[in-house]
């Protein structure tokens, strides 16, 4: 038997037989091994996105509603529709906590999601199912240059923002928003996509409430598509406009009515009040006022201008409309919703608003009743910058589209347009306003939502 055994011992035969079935084991627990480290990591992948998105939406959603109950609402519909892992259901209801603001983080949102699932091999060793965690934290950060051209336009049929033509425009470092919803139009570089081919546009940002189209012409920073609307901030200024064309009626109403016949006007010696509303037409037949025709040279004083009823119109190529620091207002006492449009389309503009003067209307250039009849047209006023100067403020036409035809010469122009609708036509250079002392950039106007933890 012990002889047996010796040479046993000592033959070779069948050794590798011997030394793979040794080995199985091991083969055996890492193929086990690695497939459960597949399972785990696409389990954490899809945890991580479900927090993200959620967090994300939690962000939106704190946006409109800050409240705990709206947020966490906001945050469980989005992990029903994004929480995407086969058979994963949550150890625990997912931990939504909104937290302070941190520097230029705001509005932010931390979900934390907790999961135990059993994994295939591991789970004849484990007793317990490990736990898998995922935390993702989103806020509102700045997205980098202010806003100097809003379109407010929230309809899905919008186009909010539309360059045409060969338009050469330099934003320097602002950026322009639309707020329509159109879902493949709301920003556009012209009709069908193509209209504005020949554009040229240096921005910091275009941004869309739906989606923004480009064009490789276009020196633009950073294009957002799903953009938080902007607010119209201007449109409560409507409550200064005149209710009355009577200066002893109470405020608000017209300290002075002036008629202009047309011809050159110089008016910067008589109208010194920064704080007084003057009325101003060419006149009235009836009852109606026949708003203002600019034929000549007309310089206004400092103050707030009102046509009351009618349009302001400038087609003549000699003619000239300018003050150095004045606000012009369209409305319409009698009936606001027929307030007139600003048809500038001929001669030079050369407006300069108010800086810090106690007005209700500083910095503001041109601004339209947003009662104003919207017919839905595109370039329902028009203004042709054609100056050094061109207009230098707030152009605010809340209910009405504006075709802009720049013109600047080169000269930067501190401008911000908010309208319903405008399209670009012509060549300008802007600056924020704020860069050129007229009040100041709202810093967090420009936001985006983003992860940042």
């Amino acid at each position: 038997m012990i002889g047996s055994m010796k040479r046993l011992w000592k033959d070779r035969r069948g050794n590798a037989l011997a030394i793979a079935g040794a080995a199985l084991p091991l083969i055996v627990g890492a193929a086990g091994l690695a497939t459960d480290t597949i399972e785990w990591t696409l389990w954490k992948r899809q945890l991580q996105r479900a927090a993200d998105s959620s967090a994300m939406a939690g962000v939106y959603t704190r946006m409109a509603t800050d409240t705990q109950v709206a947020v966490e609402k906001g945050v469980s519909n989005d992990l029903t529709l994004n929480l995407h892992a086969s058979g994963i259901q949550l150890l625990n209801p997912e931990v939504v906590e909104r937290l302070a603001d941190d520097g230029d983080k705001a509005d932010q949102v931390r979900v934390t999601l907790e999961l135990q699932k059993r994994l295939p091999f591991s789970s004849f060793f484990m007793a317990t199912a490990p736990t898998i965690r995922a935390v993702a934290t989103a806020a509102t950060v700045p997205a980098g240059g202010n806003y100097c051209v809003k379109a407010f336009d929230p309809s899905a049929k919008a186009v909010g923002i539309e360059i045409t033509g060969s338009t050469d425009l330099d934003f320097g470092d602002c950026s322009l928003i639309a707020n329509s919803t159109n879902p493949t139009n709301a920003a556009s570089n012209g009709n069908n996509g193509n209209g504005g081919s020949g554009s040229k546009i240096t921005a910091k940002g275009l941004a869309a409430a739906g989606k923004v189209n480009y064009s490789g012409q276009w020196k633009v920073s950073h294009y957002y598509n799903g953009a938080t609307p902007v607010p119209d901030e201007y449109a409560a200024l409507q409550q200064y406009l005149p209710t009355s064309t009577n200066p002893a009626a109470a405020n608000p109403k017209c300290d002075k009515n002036i008629t202009l016949s047309g011809g050159t006007v110089d008016r910067s010696s008589l109208d010194t009040d920064a704080t007084q509303i003057i009325c101003i037409s060419n006149g009235k037949t009836g009852q109606k006022y026949n708003g203002l025709t600019v034929s000549g040279n007309v310089k206004l004083g400092t103050g707030t201008y009102v046509i009351n009823g009618g349009d302001l119109t400038m087609n003549s190529t000699g003619s000239k409309l300018s003050c150095a620091a004045c606000s012009i207002a369209m409305t319409n006492i009698a009936d606001r919703t027929l307030t007139g449009s600003v048809k500038l389309t001929g001669g030079t503009v050369d407006i300069n608003a108010p800086k810090n003067t106690g007005s209700h209307f500083d910095d503001i250039a041109f601004y339209q009743d947003p009662k104003a009849k919207d017919d839905g047209k595109t370039g329902t006023n028009q203004i042709n910058g054609n100056s050094n100067g061109g207009v230098q403020g707030v152009v605010y036409f809340g209910n009405q589209s504006l075709l802009w035809n720049g013109g600047g010469n080169g000269t930067a122009i501190c401008l911000e347009l908010a309208v319903k609708r405008i399209a670009f036509s012509g060549n300008s250079k802007f600056k924020a306003i704020g860069e050129c002392g007229y009040g100041d950039d709202d810093d967090d106007a420009n936001r985006i939502v983003r992860l940042v933890g």
